[in-house]
């Protein structure tokens, strides 16, 4: 406040009251930031809760006495002696250790037709590292379908963690519990499959069988050969393997079979009864086939990947049937030999692969290399076999029969 003397009274003051200034409110946040700052606020929480949780979490096993002593799940026949996996597997036998790991097993229903495995994720956050096998085993001594896990673990209190949900018609597994600290669970995995006479005189079969894993790699055994109208088998980071062979009359039988994997590979022989489909995303693909003596009267087949490169071979005859194929990829090279009695028009198409066809009596019908991409028309007799090959930078080789001398 300022102090003023008029020069005329002197003994007059005057004051000068500056104005009143009336204080604006706060305007209010925009709506955006204050999301953002919950948002923040619940991620800090999170943060804290999810570096406290595994102490107290291992303060609680430690205070209820846990030993790392497995769910005694309610124990069932023991699969066969034979069911062990075959020696000549190229993979890890660590599970064959003399080590004593009690396995858990769960029978279903003798007259189940229909059938599910499947491994999910717990889908939060896990340092745990998943390794294993499935592998699928035929038994003519068994009369119902069942699965047996032996689970190795790092830290044998974590079983209590891990899930296995039996159903009436299959079984969930779930091997990722949360945890920041690094742990390792190895699974292996049995799914025994009955063949041969069942319960009601004739051959065992199933409707429809389904395989589903994760990052753990499925193994198909010599001694699956039971009867399987439709099957499904997928992994994502696991490899699919087969080791029937038609030349040790151990083929599978299988009427429809679809088999994927994102990056893993696809290996064995497959049957091409009806329907044979093989997918992959940057995994190979690496497959013999077989078709002769099968009953249907056309054969569908298709083989697809991105990155990963095909090398598919018939073995023996086709039948003699028409044939009905695709075989796509981005940037992986598509080789293949189809038998000698295939008879029908391939069409070849690639925008920057090389395309080569070979085999005694096969022609080029037609041959165009335009701007985009090259394309190939290749016929062999009158047969009704239709199919089409397409890369982008992969190259096209195919050989039909045996090539001419």
């Amino acid at each position: 406040m300022e102090r003023y003397t008029d020069e005329k009274h002197p003994e007059g003051v005057y004051e000068i009251v500056p104005p009143v200034q009336h204080q604006q409110p706060k305007p209010k946040r925009p709506l955006w930031r204050r999301i953002v700052r919950v948002f923040l606020t619940v991620a800090v929480v999170f943060m804290v809760w999810s570096t406290v949780r595994p102490v107290i979490h291992g303060m609680r096993r430690r205070c209820h006495g846990g030993h790392g002593k497995p769910i005694q799940e309610p124990m069932l026949a023991i699969p066969e002696k034979d069911m062990a996996p075959p020696i000549d597997l190229d993979m890890d036998h660590h599970f064959l250790d003399e080590v004593e790991v009690p396995y858990e097993h769960y029978n279903f229903p003798s007259d189940l037709r229909n059938f599910w495995i499947k491994q999910e994720s717990f889908h939060g956050i896990s340092r745990i590292q998943v390794t294993g096998n499935l592998i699928v085993h035929s038994c003519e001594k068994a009369e119902n379908i069942s699965a047996h896990f032996k689970f190795e673990l790092s830290d044998p209190s974590l079983r209590s963690d891990l899930s296995v949900e039996p159903s009436e018609d299959g079984i969930l597994f779930k091997l990722d519990p949360f945890s920041l600290i690094r742990e390792t669970v190895n699974a292996t995995i049995f799914l025994v499959i009955p063949k041969g006479k069942a319960a009601d005189g004739g051959d065992y079969s199933l409707d429809e069988l389904t395989i589903s894993t994760i990052s753990i790699p499925i193994w198909l055994k010599d001694t699956v050969t039971t009867n399987i109208d439709k099957a499904t088998i997928s992994s994502v980071s696991g490899s699919i393997a087969n080791y029937g062979k038609a030349a040790d009359d151990n083929a599978l039988d299988i009427t429809s079979l679809r088999v994927t994997a994102v990056s893993g590979s696809i290996v064995g022989e497959f049957p091409l009864n009806h329907a044979l489909d093989l997918e992959t995303t940057s995994g190979e693909i690496t497959a013999d086939i077989v078709s002769a003596n099968l009953k249907e009267e056309t054969g569908y087949l298709k083989t697809h990947s991105v990155s990963g490169q095909h090398k598919i071979n018939f073995l023996g005859k086709l039948n003699p049937r028409p044939l009905y194929s695709s075989h796509n990829s981005v940037s992986g090279d598509v080789e293949l030999t189809y038998p000698e009695d295939w008879q029908g028009g391939l069409k070849l198409t690639t925008t920057s692969g090389h395309i080569k066809v070979a085999g005694k009596g096969t022609k080029v019908e037609e041959r165009n290399k335009g701007p985009v991409e090259k394309f190939w028309k290749v016929v062999k007799g009158e047969g009704l076999s239709k199919g089409s090959v397409t890369t982008v930078s992969g190259k096209i080789d195919v050989l039909i029969g045996k090539t001419e001398k």
